[in-house]
């Protein structure tokens, strides 16, 4: 008898396991849209979701991620400056041209225009 409780426990920890897998996978599960997906799996690890550069990742990188929020960032750079830097990389950030096409990248800047732009 105890051993069947055991097995039974321990099937259930497992399907509860696989359901919460199941709920970290599927993005519609956590995120509204698709760019707000890509800007949480992207860039928020080094600039944060608050877009500071307070990112899990950023604090272990060389040069400190920009501050999305920062007026300066905005006025400094243009647009197309900015879609450059998220296709083509700049310093320690990674080129997304791999990862996002080009119609993505451009929905991402607006994202991040619209949530950040002080």
């Amino acid at each position: 008898m105890k051993h069947l409780l055991i097995v039974v426990v321990m099937i259930f920890v497992w399907l509860n396991g696989f359901i919460w897998l199941g709920n970290q996978i599927d993005p519609s599960t956590k995120h509204q849209t698709e760019v707000e997906y890509n800007y949480k799996r992207y860039c928020s690890g080094c600039h944060g979701y608050s877009g500071e550069g307070d990112g899990r990742i950023g604090r272990f990188k060389k040069l400190k991620p920009a501050d999305l929020t920062d007026s300066d960032l905005w006025t400094m750079h243009d647009d197309s400056r900015l879609l450059e830097s998220i296709r083509d990389g700049k310093d320690d950030m990674p080129a997304f041209h791999y990862y996002l096409s080009d119609d993505e990248q451009k929905e991402l800047l607006k994202y991040i225009k619209n949530m950040f732009t002080p």
